[in-house]
């Protein structure tokens, strides 16, 4: 759910990525929980897992990921799309995920 309205609404924007994500949810939005949840060791595995599992299931064949709704905003109202976040933020929660964080990840 969350998206840029809010700032400018100053209220949670329930729905706001449904115009912009898949089913009210965003790649960007959940590499950036993912990153949270596993910085702080989440014992709610599961959820870690079908987060993981989202982002595997939204990446293109050519490894991208699909350009959504915007992902920053300054002054309570410009929005701007990083065309980066899309790829560096979802890359970096699977990458620490299988690193450090799945069942068997390598190396230990």
């Amino acid at each position: 759910g969350e998206d840029f309205t809010s700032c400018f609404d100053k209220r949670y924007a329930a729905d706001g990525m449904r115009a912009y994500g898949d089913e009210g949810s965003g790649v960007v939005c959940t590499a950036w929980a993912l990153l949270g949840l596993m910085a702080g060791q989440c014992s709610d595995k599961e959820a870690v897992a079908k987060g993981i599992a989202y982002l595997e299931k939204r990446q293109l064949a050519d490894g991208d990921w699909p350009q959504e709704g915007i992902s920053g905003v300054f002054n309570r109202a410009c929005g701007i799309t990083y065309t980066a976040y899309r790829n560096v933020f979802p890359l970096w929660a699977l990458a620490r995920y299988r690193n450090s964080y799945a069942p068997n990840p390598p190396g230990k």
